[in-house]
């Protein structure tokens, strides 16, 4: 906020984001709102009834702060919808995960599975690391109550996990079963810092054995792994 000109093109791009990618959906009295989508509307309203959504996408720390520069639109209201979604999206998940993609409907269950012939799927994956790191932060810079009680919730079956094998899956289905017999890096780091705040020990064995490079001159996973070692700067600065 002290530099006018990247404030003026912040503002500008933050009545982009409100006008093209939020929308107000009337579903119950406690679900209606306005929310976040990965993009334009119309490219995830396919009917009516139906919206697409990426629980990876809120960002509540951001929100706030967007909050502080905007207050022409309300942007705290998308820190309550976005924890109604990642909170209601995790009970389709049986670990209560947050998945890759979810559906959320106007008619009762509200929160579903996309259909198993979507190019976008409903799995424990490589976009829903993220949910970890951004609840994590909305816990570190604001104190949230709500960042505290999901990651109470959710994230425990995965340090248990770890606790027990030294691995997480890079992809779990819905039932809780691995999809895959190998890691992923990235999760790994955004694991790592959400689980600072749950136990600090298991915290440490995963930094110590995911995420510590033999020589600080190596790279994650290779020189070209860009969404890896951009995930695993983001978890361990701190």
């Amino acid at each position: 906020m002290e530099n006018p000109t990247y404030l003026t093109l912040a503002q500008t791009k933050l009545i982009d984001i409100w006008e093209f990618s939020t929308v107000d959906i009337s579903l119950t009295d406690d679900l209606s709102g306005r929310y976040l989508l990965p993009g334009p509307i119309d490219a995830f309203h396919p009917t009516p009834e139906t919206w697409y959504l990426n629980p990876s996408y809120i960002a509540p720390y951001a929100f706030r702060l967007f909050a502080q520069v905007d207050t022409q639109r309300d942007w705290l209201e998308l820190v309550h919808t976005g924890y109604r979604l990642l909170e209601g999206s995790a009970q389709i998940s049986e670990l209560g995960l947050p998945s890759d993609w979810c559906l959320l409907h106007s008619e009762a269950p509200h929160y579903r599975e996309l259909s198993p012939t979507a190019p976008i799927k409903s799995i424990y994956g490589f976009d829903a690391y993220r949910v970890w790191w951004r609840v994590a932060l909305d816990l570190i810079w604001f104190k949230s109550a709500p960042a505290g009680h999901y990651l109470s919730e959710h994230l425990p079956v995965l340090l248990e996990l770890w606790q027990q094998s030294q691995q997480l899956p890079a992809q779990i289905d819905l039932a809780g079963e691995a999809m895959v017999d190998y890691g992923a890096t990235s999760q790994y780091a955004m694991v790592y810092q959400a689980a600072r705040h749950l136990d600090a020990e298991v915290a440490e064995s995963i930094r110590e054995n995911k995420l510590t490079l033999a020589d600080p001159n190596d790279f994650w996973d290779g020189d070209s792994a860009y969404y890896t070692q951009n995930l695993a700067w983001l978890g361990l600065y701190h």
